[in-house]
């Protein structure tokens, strides 16, 4: 609780100091956003000022208001999903009283924001990056993050079960994937096994945002492959007056689902507050062979916020808490033996912004603190009724991060940059009669600089470096009385990029970086059977930190209808960590028995997205990815679990207020894989799609998504269940709405 405390003093005290400081102006800009064909109100629009990235959203009935305005002129910039950014010029003080902004459907034009991959605010691009919300996420929703994002450009996903389903970013995944929420960690265990689930419920996210390639420069370890951030509004950045939210429920019938969410927001002229609520309950996955046991899921999670904000600095707090119950189907073939994970999270998040007017442009302050708790359960069964219950496994973690970043403007060549410090604190206890590892104890230090310089109208080149600095102790516990090691490491990580665009409609860029990951506690210590691999793993006390030196190159062509984009990738990793079998059995779990090796290792791969208006109103959309992952000694020694080359393919017709359409999603055959792991065979899905916008009251969004049409049999190589012979879902119809009001 200690944490919980120093976080809460620290927001409390700059609040104080923001929150007194003066005011800058007294101008105001009033309008509203509708649709230039129908003169409907659009609700929640972005309308942003490009200089100092303030902005709001649209109301319900598509009115907004941006308050205390210095003397000056201004680039209002308003974007909304599926139609064409606007922006216009405005001089304050103006006579101008209200500004109606019409807005065109049918673009596929969007400069895109995306803070992830960048901390200054800015549309160029370096390395390949993309983001989802709105409607975008609502035809998306899924019982997971990894379910959601599979099959986008360059992500895959690793399946035990749609609940503990994660992202797999170009065939990295696990503890090289990050996964955060609003910019910092989550604080759960999810990239430590394939069993373990991320701790939010889609529902809750407002934004997605995918950054594939090295990202280690601002976030550090784990970055090594990628990293998603999930946004949602429990600090609110934007807000109208008065009353505003989200109520949305979704249901699907491979699994028996249900879920619902609700979100309210009540805004004054500096004042917000918000909370939110949702319940998702599904039962055992039904396949073409039948049902999956033990992929049952019951999520209850809960949040609330307070902001505020004037003419140059918003703070805010926020609080929240994830229960989560759900099955591994680990003992599918002993009907008298469940296994189920019993996961609790109550989280804390704070947000301090302050623009300024010297060299140092604005300072933002982010924390997040977190308790959480993780319990895999063995349930014995007689006649369906429960005679006892172990705890297999337990794990209880404490976390803190926090960053601290402060961007600059121009000086000398460098046009503008950021600096910043981040911290890391994690204590994990670990129990249960088949504890995995030691007790351990991590804490991380770090200082970044990232700088942008224009060479050219047309180029832009951006550098940076990361110093950290970790230390890890592991600490004896019941099962390992003689685990007490510890260690300190300080590991640099850089970038440098450019970004080039000839004509309006072409973007090149890449970007060369070196990036770092450390050993797990896992990696490191595991002596146990684990249920979410299927093995008795064993540890490597002798592992070092992976090193990954990636180049990332892609193309973007650009236009109203049409977009394309082509990246090719590389990545060499020094002493990649990984499992290999030992031949041996262990006795009392049956399990073959695997240990934590590491050699170098080399991923190359491209990636294809193609999306065009073929007509007024017919939508097309494409894409294709593959890695190949290999020993770099032994090209001819694959990576385990790296996905085969896969593709999809949509076509939708909308009209506006309806749109129709189809998919075909596709992957080939994977027969490159190491001992011991299976190869998969290719498969080809079939899928429709349909909803119904409706304006009365708000906005009303109606979607059906019917998955795998045919109810084909096939099985994903990623799957976790692969080798216990069971196939992925059946046939599923899922239906989705979404009020804005």
């Amino acid at each position: 609780m200690f944490y919980f405390q120093y976080w809460f003093m620290i927001i409390t005290f700059f609040g104080v100091i923001f929150v007194n400081a003066p005011a800058l102006g007294a101008n105001e800009i009033q309008g509203k956003i509708t649709d230039s064909r129908t003169g409907e109100p659009l609700i929640g629009a972005n309308i942003i000022i490009i200089e100092n990235n303030r902005g709001t959203a649209s109301d319900r009935n598509g009115y907004f208001r941006i308050e205390r305005l210095p003397d000056g002129t201004y680039t209002l910039r308003v974007q909304y999903v599926g139609y064409s950014t606007v922006t216009k010029t405005i001089t304050l003080p103006s006579v101008m009283e209200f500004i109606e902004v019409e807005m065109e459907e049918r673009t596929l034009e969007i400069a895109e924001i995306i803070v992830t991959s960048s901390p200054l605010g800015s549309p160029v691009g370096y390395q390949p990056a993309q983001s989802f919300s709105g409607e975008l996420l609502q035809r998306r929703i899924a019982a997971s993050i990894g379910e959601m994002l599979d099959g986008t450009p360059g992500l895959a996903m690793r399946s035990f079960g749609s609940a503990p389903a994660r992202p797999v970013i170009r065939g990295l995944d696990g503890d090289r994937v990050l996964v955060l929420e609003n910019g910092e960690r989550m604080g759960d265990l999810a990239e430590t096994a394939a069993d373990h689930a991320i701790a939010m419920d889609p529902l809750a996210a407002d934004k997605i945002e995918v950054v594939r390639g090295p990202a280690s420069l601002l976030y550090g370890s784990s970055a090594l492959g990628g990293v998603v951030n999930i946004f949602n509004e429990d600090i609110p950045r934007y807000w109208s007056r008065g009353a505003s939210g989200t109520v949305a429920i979704q249901g699907a019938s491979m699994n028996n689902a249900g879920a619902g969410f609700g979100r309210i927001m009540y805004g004054t002229g500096h004042w917000v507050t918000t909370g939110r609520i949702s319940y998702r309950a599904a039962g055992d996955i039904r396949t073409p062979e039948g049902l999956l046991p033990g992929t049952f899921l019951r999520n209850f999670t809960g949040g609330a916020g307070i902001g505020y904000s004037n003419d140059h600095a918003h703070c805010g707090l926020s609080i929240g808490f994830l229960n989560k119950v759900y099955g591994l189907p680990e003992a599918i073939d002993d009907p008298e033996e469940d296994v189920e994970v019993r996961m609790e999270r109550v989280s804390g998040q704070g947000r301090l912004h302050r623009e300024l007017t010297g060299f140092i442009k604005d300072v933002e302050l982010r924390m997040n603190g977190a308790w959480y708790s993780h319990q895999e359960i063995e349930i014995m069964r007689a006649k369906n009724n429960i005679i006892g219950e172990e705890i297999e496994l337990d794990f209880t973690q404490t976390s803190f991060s926090s960053t601290l970043t402060a961007r600059h403007g121009k000086s000398g060549l460098i046009s503008e940059g950021a600096i910043g410090v981040n911290f890391l604190y994690r204590s994990l206890d670990v129990g249960g009669v088949e504890a995995l590892t030691p007790d351990a104890r991590s804490a991380m230090i770090a200082a970044f600089l990232y700088e942008e310089m224009r060479l050219l109208n047309d180029i832009r080149l951006q550098f940076g470096g990361r110093l950290e600095t970790r230390t890890f102790s592991s600490i004896a516990n019941e099962r390992f009385p003689n685990a007490n090691v510890n260690r300190t490491l300080t590991t640099f990580s850089g970038s440098i990029g450019f970004n080039y665009r000839p004509v309006r409609v072409l973007e090149l860029g890449f970007q060369f970086a070196r990036a770092h990951r450390t050993p797990t506690v896992e990696e490191l210590f595991s002596d146990a059977p684990h249920l979410g691999t299927g093995k008795y793993e064993i540890g490597n006390p002798d592992l070092e930190n992976e090193i990954g030196h990636g180049f990332d190159l892609f193309a973007k062509i650009s236009t109203k209808s049409f977009q394309f984009e082509i990246a090719g990738f590389t990545n060499s990793i020094d002493n990649f960590i990984f499992l290999r079998p030992t031949g041996e059995i262990h006795e009392p779990s049956q399990l073959p028995v695997y240990i934590y090796k590491f050699d170098n290792a080399l991923l190359t791969g491209v990636e294809l997205y193609l999306q065009t208006l073929f007509s007024e109103r017919i939508h097309i959309e494409a894409q294709m990815s593959y890695v190949r992952g290999n020993l770099r000694d032994d090209a001819s020694t694959p990576l385990p679990f790296m996905p085969p080359l896969r593709g999809n393919t949509a076509v939708t017709y909308d009209a506006g207020s309806w749109w129709i359409g189809s998919n075909v999603q596709w992957a080939n055959t994977q027969n490159r894989v190491i001992e011991g792991e299976e190869a998969t065979d290719s498969y080809v899905l079939f899928g429709l799609e349909a909803g119904y916008r409706l304006y009365a009251s708000g906005r009303h969004v109606l979607s059906f998504r019917i998955n795998n049409l045919f109810d084909a049999t096939y099985r994903d190589h990623l799957s976790r269940v692969e080798d216990r012979d069971n196939p992925m879902p059946g046939r599923d119809l899922s239906v989705s709405y979404r009020w804005y009001f």
